[in-house]
């Protein structure tokens, strides 16, 4: 039996005849009223326009009025944010956000290779994201914390993992989350190896098969619902209806081409077939920038950058001196070394092949292609540090500011709700102490469907002590506050390689432990999980600030809700 078990059904029992009043976010304290005035701010009502000395007042999820002679309903929570700004918040155009990852299974052995199941095949077009799309997953509350309120989320997988659906980043109940049901089928150069199709010729041939054969069975569908006489059934299979509507233009096709190479393929097949294309997760995309503003093919370039080159130069060497002395040691100078003519070739080329790669955003704004980011392979905290070396590399703030608000929202055809600081939109907003792009600028609020998240103690700086492994090593208690009980153990925190591992013990199976998942520290603030099997997967999501010895925190689990947990330092960790 999981040994935290007893932990989670105790508050799995509780939650499911409980009222939802104990169900409480871990970013926020309960609200006592969903009325918000902030006041005397700068908004940001859309990439380039700034209103100063402005009054925004939230009401029941919506933006209610925005101007300079408001003033606060009788029932609002003030927010005092002289010199604050606000902006319309963070779209994700596309993403795996809220989708956990597969685990690893063993890979099953197929009779026939050269014509494998589809799941084996990886061509699974009829998953939907919201079948898979988890608030409680750390993702969530990571982006959020960056400023994100929505995210277009495609299933993981292979050549055709998926439907993608369009989300709020908020922490209420999965299906409360969903803007759009289906918003894209998606497509990638991506196989299993060992079974048909294993190259990219292969896929490309594949994918026509399938495509053509959806654009008949769909068509002849649609004869069959205006009159089914003298007609056979439909072929009702589902991974062929489900590509359908990309063959009629109802759903475009999110094609991941990080490559050059991989462009054209997508540019020629969609030349060839005719569907509604969207460039992904495109990296060398100025080979084809002409062609693409030609077609007005929408582009998501993505924002994992090429790393920093954080090479010191060669220090020379120095003459030694002596401490007893004041001469100095002869030091022999080094042999002439040959120039090597090729490695300083091949140095210049990928120089300038980065350069294209961080100039690739600002030539795409020169040409007037409007774009937004793919966050598929980038980190939550490299997201404004890459979008800031655009912008060195020739990026408008402006345009960078667009393609985080403007141009998602019109790529995803939520414009009406999202992308802008409007009365009567939807009350997703950012709000920071400084101007976003600046590289001291912290994020204070973040509003989602009108639900604040207070980030006012996170934003500040982390003692740089704390950030050290092992900090917090030892045996620390703990006790969760459910309605109606408590529960105790003990959490215990090593250092092993310079990693930390923790580790939960209930009280009641002291000799059982559970080992934690995405273990993360982060000044004085440790964060991990636990999972447990309450007849489906359950996670446990623990946030723990420490003050000295002691700490106090949140255990959030799922859509049940967040209890308050605490505890003190009781041991040092036994030497092995």
């Amino acid at each position: 039996m999981n040994k935290f078990y007893f932990v989670v059904s105790a508050i799995y029992v509780l939650c499911c005849t409980a009222v939802s009043v104990w169900a409480q976010n871990s970013d926020t304290p309960k609200q006592v009223s969903n009325t918000y005035f902030i006041k005397n701010c700068f908004v940001v009502t859309q990439p380039g326009v700034v209103l100063s000395g402005q009054n925004v007042i939230i009401k029941d999820g919506l933006i209610s009025d925005i101007g300079t002679g408001y003033k606060p309903p009788f029932d609002a929570q003030i927010i005092l944010a002289d010199s604050m700004y606000v902006y319309a918040g963070f779209i994700e155009t596309y993403s795996n956000t809220g989708i956990a990852k597969a685990e690893n299974k063993e890979r099953v052995k197929v009779q026939n290779p050269g014509n494998p199941p589809n799941e084996q095949a990886g061509i699974m077009p009829q998953i939907l994201a919201s079948d898979l799309f988890k608030t409680s997953d750390k993702s969530v509350a990571d982006m959020r914390s960056a400023g994100f309120v929505i995210t277009h989320s495609a299933p993981r997988g292979l050549m055709l993992p998926g439907q993608s659906c369009i989300f709020a980043l908020g922490d209420g109940q999965n299906d409360k989350m969903l803007i759009k049901a289906v918003s894209g089928q998606n497509f990638q150069l991506e196989a299993n190896r060992g079974v048909y199709p294993s190259s990219s010729i292969a896929i490309l041939a594949k994918f026509r098969d399938l495509y053509k054969n959806a654009g008949i069975v769909g068509a002849h569908d649609e004869k069959f619902k205006l009159n089914p006489a003298g007609l056979s059934r439909p072929d009702y299979t589902k991974e062929l209806m489900s590509l359908y509507p990309v063959t009629v233009h109802k759903m475009p096709l999110y094609f991941v081409a990080p490559k050059t190479k991989d462009i054209h393929k997508a540019l020629s097949l969609r030349d060839e077939l005719g569907f509604h294309l969207i460039l992904t997760e495109v990296k060398q995309g100025w080979h084809y920038i002409d062609k693409i503003k030609k077609n007005n093919i929408p582009v998501l370039l993505s924002l994992d950058l090429v790393e920093e080159d954080k090479k010191e130069a060669k220090k020379e060497d120095k003459p030694i001196i002596k401490k007893d002395s004041v001469t100095v040691k002869d030091v022999k100078k080094p042999e002439k070394v040959e120039k090597n003519i090729e490695k300083e070739n091949f140095d210049a080329k990928k120089e300038a092949s980065e350069k294209e790669y961080l100039t690739q955003a600002s030539l795409f704004e020169k040409k007037g292609i409007k774009f937004g980011f793919s966050f598929l392979n980038v980190k939550q905290s490299d997201i404004r540090k890459n979008i800031r070396r655009m912008i060195e590399n020739g990026l408008s703030e402006s345009y960078a500011l667009a393609a985080l608000t403007t141009h998602p929202a019109q790529i995803l055809g939520i414009s009406h709700l999202a992308g802008t600081v409007e009365k009567g939109k939807l009350a997703n907003l950012v709000v920071t102490d400084k101007p976003y792009f600046d590289e001291k600028s912290n994020i204070k609020y973040v509003f989602i469907d009108g639900k604040k998240y207070d980030y006012t103690d996170k934003s500040k700086k982390p003692d740089t002590k704390a950030t050290e492994a092992g900090k917090y090593s030892g045996v620390w208690t703990y006790v969760v506050e459910v309605p109606g009980s408590t529960q105790k153990g003990k959490i215990k925190i090593s250092k092993t390689n310079g990693e930390l591992k923790v580790t939960v013990v209930d009280d009641s199976t002291p000799n059982e432990e559970d080992t934690a998942s995405d273990v993360n520290l982060e000044g004085n603030n440790l964060t991990f999980n636990i999972t447990t099997d309450m007849g489906q997967p359950m996670k446990a999501d623990f946030d723990l600030r420490f003050e000295d010895k002691t700490y106090t925190g949140t255990v959030s689990v799922g859509q049940f809700g967040t209890f308050p947990i605490k505890g003190d330092f009781e041991s040092d960790p036994k030497s092995n």
